[in-house]
């Protein structure tokens, strides 16, 4: 990989962990909605905390998968650098 495809990869990969983390918090504040939810509202708010979650699990997914190209590439810089 050159410098170049580095840097956006890189880029992107903190991107992904922005994500991650407002879509995290997200969860946490769906969470607290649902938990001080009045009885009737209960169902809405369970829905709206599981939609937090299905977010925060594909932003997490898209931020792994990123980590995994990272570290395919280091391994693959190590292996020429060492020979």
């Amino acid at each position: 990989m050159n410098e170049r495809i580095d840097k956006r990869l890189l880029d992107e990969v903190v991107d992904a962990y922005v994500d991650w983390r407002e879509e995290r918090a997200a969860v946490w504040g769906a969470y607290a909605r649902w938990s001080s939810a009045p009885v009737p509202d209960c169902p809405l708010a369970f829905t709206a905390y599981r939609a937090a979650l299905d977010r925060e699990e594909c932003a997490a997914h898209t931020y792994a998968a990123l980590m995994t190209r990272v570290s395919a590439a280091v391994f693959q810089i190590d292996r020429v650098v060492s020979g």
